[in-house]
């Protein structure tokens, strides 16, 4: 039936995300036996009105006690029909109630695991605030809409198609002409229901990128304030208000007009029925009784289109919510795991670039054909100028991203033909940005481990330079920070971050920028501390200190994303003028 078409839109989303419905499905049978229960209350509920007609109100030439006698107990059985629908209406909304709310929680759990698997590059092209709409607002909105549909294609069309049959049994030709009202009802709300539904989808992106406005500013308060940009950011505020609002009016003015015309068409109906089998009546073709039950029927059988009219707003978002979080979880995983994948050793002596090519816009390489090797037991710097291509190398080596040409070998194995989890547990990555929650420092910690000694945690922050202001913190260990760390420096931040990577105690340890904000001492035990985790492990340090050059075993030079040299830091000075260039500052270095 065209009626059903928006519900059969909605129930194809619904089969999109099976998965979130899995464990649900005797409760979804209950329900659905509960729904048809209450449809059939519903069917019989006009029959003790006609029988009071017919039987009562209308046989004069019947004894008054008989009369009577048909009028309380046709009320009586109205009144147990009711109670009996009500009882079960209310049983059903509070299963529909948990169902939805499991629902909500699987798919909110589904949409934030796959966000977590997806690239680097993804992030670049979304916004954070947009996201964050998809992961609250979006995903409650859906589930109303998600539930609905699983449970109005299994009752509905199975309570419509059995009015319909009692409808034709009690009078096809009424029901004739009934249906002449249906097809505008049909056109009107299908070509209004697209619109409404366009305009949630615009609306919620203007509401995304209102978030996203919002998370970024509050995040950068002190910048702000600094600047003195609070006015000048609430009139933007304003702005974006104003937009978001208008696209809400437009909404739920397109909504109003789907209401009131749906209403109309369905009193037209109504008119027609009535105008009709009043007429039949007269002719003693159909009792006053019977038309009652008709008429009732028709309301009945029409409710579910106005209810839809009156909600179509809510319903046109659910579905657009759902379809914008289907676009994210449509969105191909940064990396998979291969099938077969196998653990990654235990203790590497080697690991490779061979060849490597990446891009992170698909436009300029931040690789090109990089090669490089590097062995357990020596300690390695990578330098080069901003941009060279140092940071790709590094988040290649746990699968943020893959390479587009080349491979990363680990003992002459393709890093792909790890399992995922065993690759990052082999190998520790402290990033340029230290990423950080708003958890107590032992949280932020041990994210990914399981329970953790303090002595453990002691000796990394130390190794860390970053015991001294942990131990100054209100709590210690368990005082919480702001999110993403706000409320510690860029140096006790970064700190922080090294001493979570050092705790993980990988065999291969790649670490970006670890001296920054640390004084010379600090920075001396550091360097001291990585020294000694190479005798055993493969350790890279990103360096951007030139004055440490010297003291690693080997430097890889990297410019314009290929490796240009790779050796000990005197050996380079003597053989490029180049790299004499970008590594002598101040006579730093020893310059020959």
């Amino acid at each position: 039936m065209k009626l059903l078409e928006p519900l059969r839109a909605r129930f194809a989303l619904a089969r999109r995300f099976s998965g979130v419905f899995a464990g649900q499905r005797p409760a979804l049978a209950a329900i659905a036996a509960l729904s048809l229960a209450v449809a059939a209350l519903q069917v019989l509920t006009p029959w003790p009105i006609q029988r009071i007609v017919d039987g009562a109100l209308t046989l004069e030439d019947a004894p008054w006690e008989q009369r009577w006698r048909t009028v309380w107990t046709s009320a009586a059985a109205l009144l147990a029909l009711t109670a009996t629908q009500a009882l079960i209406e209310y049983v059903a909304q509070v299963q529909i109630a948990k169902v939805g709310q499991r629902v909500a929680r699987r798919l909110r759990l589904e949409l934030f695991t796959h966000l977590t698997q997806l690239s680097p590059r993804f992030f670049a092209q979304h916004k954070l605030g947009d996201l964050l709409v998809r992961l609250l607002g979006d995903v409650s909105m859906a589930r109303g809409a998600l539930v609905d549909a699983s449970l109005e294609i299994a009752t509905r069309s199975v309570w419509v198609l059995g009015v319909l049959a009692v409808m034709v049994w009690l009078d096809w030709r009424l029901t004739a002409v009934l249906a002449l009202a249906l097809p505008a009802i049909v056109l009107v709300s299908r070509a209004s229901t697209r619109r409404i539904e366009t305009q949630a989808r615009k609306q919620r992106r203007k509401e995304g990128a209102l978030a996203d406005f919002l998370e970024e500013s509050l995040g950068a308060a002190e910048l702000i304030q600094s600047l003195g940009a609070g006015p000048a950011l609430s009139r933007r505020l304003a702005r974006e208000s104003r937009t978001a609002e208008r696209a809400g009016q437009k909404s739920a003015r397109l909504s109003a007009q789907l209401s009131g015309s749906v209403h109309a068409l369905l009193g037209l109906g109504v008119v027609l029925t009535l105008l009709f089998g009043s007429w039949r009546v007269l002719r003693g073709e159909l009792s006053a009784g019977e038309l009652l039950v008709f008429v009732s029927y028709v309301r009945g059988l029409l409710k579910p289109v106005r209810s839809a009219s009156r909600n179509s707003e809510r319903i046109a978002k659910g579905v657009a919510c759902a379809r914008r979080i289907a676009e994210v979880l449509d969105e191909p995983a940064a990396v998979r795991e291969a099938p077969g994948a196998v653990a990654a050793p235990l203790a590497p002596e080697r690991l490779a670039f061979e060849g490597v090519h990446y891009s992170h816009d698909g436009a300029r390489e931040a690789l090109r054909g990089l090669d490089a090797s590097f062995r357990r037991g020596e300690l390695c710097g990578v330098f080069g100028a901003s941009g060279a291509g140092k940071s790709t190398l590094a988040a290649l080596c746990v699968r943020l991203f893959d390479p587009s040409q080349g491979c990363v070998r680990i003992d002459g194995v393709d890093v792909r033909e790890f399992t995922l989890a065993s690759l990052r547990e082999r190998v520790g990555l402290c990033l340029q940005q230290p990423l950080l929650v708003g958890a107590s420092v032992r949280d932020n910690l041990c994210l990914g481990l399981d329970e953790v000694s303090d002595e453990r945690l002691w000796q990394a922050l130390e190794a860390a330079g970053a015991a001294t202001f942990v131990r100054a913190l209100p709590g210690g260990l368990e005082g919480v920070l702001g999110a993403s760390g706000v409320g510690l420096s860029g140096g006790q931040r970064r700190r922080l971050a090294l001493a979570r990577t050092l705790l993980r105690r990988a065999p291969i340890l790649i670490v970006d920028e670890p001296f920054a904000g640390l004084d010379a001492a600090a920075r001396a035990a550091v360097f001291a501390h990585l020294a000694r985790v190479a005798r055993d492990s493969i350790v890279v340090v990103i360096a951007h200190e030139r004055e440490l050059l010297e003291r690693y075993d080997r430097v890889l030079w990297i410019e314009d994303g290929r490796a240009q040299a790779f050796g000990a830091h005197g050996e380079l000075l003597e053989q490029s003028p180049r790299y004499r260039e970008l590594a002598l500052v101040d006579g730093a270095g020893g310059a020959p």
